[in-house]
C-alpha cells in the first residue's frame, strides 16, 4: 500500500490527485494532513511540505516527480498527453497571483475542509497566509472588488485550452499544471470565467475525479 500525504486545499496536492485518480494508481490510500501537522511532514521528509508520496518504503516531496512517478504506476491506457508551451498559463497568472491568493487563502478555510478540521490548524493556516499577503484575512476580503477585477481581466486573456473532450477525454500535463490555481479561484462567488475556460475546467475536474468550488464558492 503506498500513501500520499496532501492538503485538501493545496494547489500542489491537487496536481498529484488529478494523475493519481486519472491514472487509476490502486492499492494507493489518500490522507489528509491538518494544515499544523508538522510532525508527519517531518517525519517522512525532514520538513514541512506536501505533497509527499510514500511508496515502498521511500519518500518524496516535489509535486511534479510524485506525478511522474504515479503516472509510472497507473494504468498505462490511460494516455497523459505531452506539455504544449503554448498552453501554459502559469506565466500569465503569475504577476496577479497576489490577487489569487488574496482572494482565496480567506475564503478555502470557510468551505468545510478536512485540512482546517480544528482551530489549531485554521489558526496555523491564517498567522502563515495573512503574513504572506501583508494584510489580515478580513482585510483582504474588503478589497475583494479590487481583486476580482484584476483576476478577471487575465482570465479573459488566457489562451483557449485545448478541451479533453477533443483529445478523445485524456489529459495533458498542460490540464496537470493548469488546473489548480483554477480550481482554487473557483471558491471566489461571482468570480467571472470565460465560458469555454470553465467548460474546460469542468471536464478537467470530472476526468480528474478533483471537485471544483463553484457549488460552495464564498
Amino acid at each position: 500500500m503506498s500513501r500520499l500525504y496532501i492538503y485538501d486545499h493545496c494547489p500542489f496536492c491537487i496536481r498529484t490527485l488529478l494523475v493519481a485518480n486519472y491514472k487509476q494508481v490502486s492499492d494507493l490510500e489518500q490522507i489528509v494532513l491538518l494544515n499544523d501537522d508538522e510532525e508527519t511532514c517531518n517525519r517522512l521528509i525532514g520538513k514541512k511540505m506536501v505533497p509527499i508520496f510514500e511508496h515502498q518504503g521511500v519518500a518524496i516531496g516535489e509535486s511534479m516527480d510524485i506525478a511522474k512517478l504515479l503516472a509510472d504506476l497507473g494504468n498505462p491506457e490511460r494516455k497523459i498527453r505531452s506539455l504544449q508551451l503554448g498552453e501554459a498559463i502559469q506565466p500569465l497568472l503569475q504577476p496577479v497571483m497576489k490577487h489569487c491568493q488574496a482572494l482565496s487563502f480567506p475564503r478555502v478555510i470557510e468551505m468545510g475542509m478536512e485540512t482546517f478540521a480544528t482551530e489549531s490548524a485554521r489558526a496555523y493556516y491564517r498567522a502563515n497566509k495573512e503574513r504572506m499577503l501583508g494584510c489580515t484575512f478580513e482585510q483582504a476580503l474588503e478589497n475583494t472588488a479590487e481583486h476580482q477585477a484584476e483576476v478577471e481581466r487575465v482570465l479573459a486573456q488566457l489562451p483557449e485550452l485545448t478541451l479533453p473532450s477533443e483529445q478523445g477525454n485524456t489529459l495533458s500535463w498542460n490540464d496537470v499544471m493548469n488546473f489548480p490555481p483554477l480550481q482554487y479561484m473557483s471558491s471566489v462567488k461571482g468570480l467571472t470565467f470565460p465560458p469555454h475556460l470553465k467548460q474546460w475546467m469542468q471536464e478537467v475536474s470530472e476526468l480528474g475525479g478533483v471537485e471544483l468550488y463553484f457549488d460552495r464558492a464564498i
